[in-house]
């Protein structure tokens, strides 16, 4: 960071697991969430604060590589930043967030010897796209081909609401986005999403996952279900005894279709994961793995985002702790010692309007007040709405 700072002489010995430290000042859960996804594979640490926080620990804490800090709510950053300067080692990266998206507020930093500036919300796909390849050199992963976004979602335990987060959810990505969205409910027998949204499905989502040549362009007209102009349900009704023989081709094909159609596909995906459904996994580009304030749930979860770890990788998966609040349940710091990490996405308790609308076979966001909102960071994360997606971002800086 070469802004005009005094040298300051390395100790004689510096520990190497020290110095490779990348570590990062944040206010929220979500920031947090997409700095982990985003520079996975790093020796990170993630702390809750700004770059006051970050000047502080400098004055006693100089073995790190690099510095990613927060200057939102900051009145004069760059009077944070002089103080920033005369504690931290020039050598060491710093690259900065906050709420400022003016261009020339962009350059005056690169001027100074920043590595990076990002606006905030930041996603994880900003920072895969304009972090990691500047800190750790090595370019974002290969995204998906140019398919609907697939974003599954997996209850860690029964009853956590993950069926009625993906009906809301699938709504909302609409809403915000005016894109058309597939709502897939692969939980074939017993699958709540048709009652709650008061439709009843038929048996073409059965044949097509068992038989995908009998799954052709036709198979959406036969087998969906009009939610509202822009979201459709593709779910199943079949017997509990019934056999299924659900096919990893079947999945595929199935899969295929929908991201032809639609620009988001949200998956309700039955747990524990059968081998048959791996490919709804390693396709999805948000895994949410939703669990309550329970030791089932954080038992479950634990291993759930372990799952998908070997299935797709660490970075996709996203811990949401739905009815965070509830009374009775277990204690945040428990929580959070459980998964090593706070939650990357959190919904608190919002009444019983959320069961009255199941009963009614509604969408809760029609009638339960604050849904939105608190479904508003997860969809900005999914999609880049409200943060400048990944070209509009470098159209935006004029690179």
């Amino acid at each position: 960071m070469s802004m005009n700072m005094a040298m300051v002489e390395p100790p004689e010995e510096t520990s190497l697991v020290a110095r490779n430290r990348i570590v990062c000042f944040v206010n929220d859960e979500l920031s947090a969430a997409a700095l982990r996804k985003g520079l996975d594979g790093s020796n990170l640490v993630i702390r809750r604060g700004t770059i006051r926080h970050a000047t502080r620990m400098l004055e006693t804490d100089t073995d790190l590589y690099a510095l990613v800090t927060d200057i939102s709510g900051m009145e004069d950053p760059f009077t944070e930043l002089e103080r920033l300067a005369s504690v931290c080692p020039p050598d060491v990266k710093v690259c900065l967030i906050g709420e400022n998206r003016e261009i020339t507020f962009y350059r005056e930093l690169m001027e100074i010897g920043l590595t990076e500036y990002l606006p905030t919300p930041i996603t994880r796909d900003m920072v895969l796209d304009q972090l990691r390849p500047k800190l750790l050199g090595d370019v974002a992963p290969a995204q998906n081909d140019r398919g609907g976004h697939v974003v599954s979602i997996c209850g860690a335990q029964g009853g956590a609401g993950a069926t009625s987060i993906a009906i809301n959810l699938a709504l909302q990505l609409a809403e915000t986005t005016k894109g058309k969205v597939a709502l897939l409910d692969l939980h074939l027998q017993g699958g709540e999403t048709a009652v709650m949204l008061g439709v009843r499905p038929g048996p073409g989502l059965r044949i097509a996952l068992e038989n995908p040549m009998r799954a052709d362009t036709l198979f959406l007209e036969r087998a969906a279900i009009e939610v509202n102009d822009r979201v459709v349900l593709i779910s199943g009704d079949e017997d509990l005894d019934a056999k299924l023989d659900i096919t990893e081709a079947g999945v595929r094909h199935v899969l295929g279709l929908l991201r032809q159609r639609f620009n988001y596909v949200v998956v309700d995906v039955p747990v524990p994961f059968p081998a048959s459904i791996y490919p709804v996994i390693q396709l999805s580009r948000h895994v949410l793995v939703l669990l309550e304030a329970e030791v089932t749930g954080l038992r479950n979860a634990h291993a759930l985002r372990n799952a998908v770890t070997n299935i797709a990788g660490k970075d996709r998966v996203f811990t949401l702790l739905n009815r965070a609040d509830r009374a009775g349940g277990l204690p945040r710091a428990t929580i959070v010692k459980a998964l090593g990490a706070d939650p990357d996405m959190i919904i608190p308790d919002l009444g019983k309007g959320m069961t009255q609308a199941v009963n009614l076979g509604v969408p809760a966001l029609k009638h339960v007040s604050g849904l939105r909102r608190h479904l508003a960071p997860i969809v900005r994360e999914i999609t880049g709405v409200g943060a400048k997606k990944k070209a509009g971002w470098k159209r935006w800086l004029g690179l």
